[in-house]
């Protein structure tokens, strides 16, 4: 259900901030950001932009141990679950990217001492990013336990054709 739905990753991001938001909004609770630093909220933003804009690095090297892989497996995969594997990898780019722009936003946008929205974007941001993270390494590794069972297994021999014994016989 998880792995072919990865739509499903935004809505535990949104519903986590609802969580937060709404105990914020009856507590005396706020958005992490609220009690942090201004320059070190930057040095936030930045730092998770960049680690996002890493982990989607990783995700290319994932989709390319994919794309090149050949084994009987492997193309088996693809052909049950091809559709499902490209939406998850666009997913997960996709989400890197928009975590990365977000932080950067963040870091242009913030400049006051009151946080207000732009903490509550990037707290849904890092949720997403932490849930699309888990998806890219369950991905990977079962892409690489795919591949190494089919490089592992033994190289199989072509059939062996018989020919026909009845037409082999001299006739007596």
């Amino acid at each position: 259900m998880w792995s072919e739905r990865p739509a499903i990753d935004w809505w535990l991001a949104i519903l986590a901030i609802s969580v937060h938001l709404t105990w914020t909004h009856f507590s005396i609770s706020s958005s992490i950001f609220e009690n942090i630093p201004d320059d070190r909220r930057g040095d936030i933003y930045m730092t998770s932009a960049s680690v996002s804009a890493l982990i989607g690095g990783f995700g290319t090297a994932a989709i390319s141990q994919y794309a090149t892989a050949n084994g009987r497996r492997m193309l088996e995969l693809r052909r049950r679950f091809g559709v499902r594997l490209r939406k998850n990898w666009s997913g997960i780019l996709i989400s890197m990217l928009a975590v990365s722009g977000g932080s950067l936003l963040a870091l242009m946008r913030d400049n006051a001492k009151n946080v207000g929205a732009i903490g509550w974007l990037v707290e849904t941001l890092l949720i997403l990013g932490c849930l699309r993270s888990l998806r890219l390494v369950w991905l990977f590794s079962m892409l690489i336990d795919m591949a190494d069972a089919d490089v592992t297994e033994p190289q199989r021999s072509p059939a062996i054709r018989v020919a026909n014994p009845t037409r082999n016989i001299p006739p007596q």
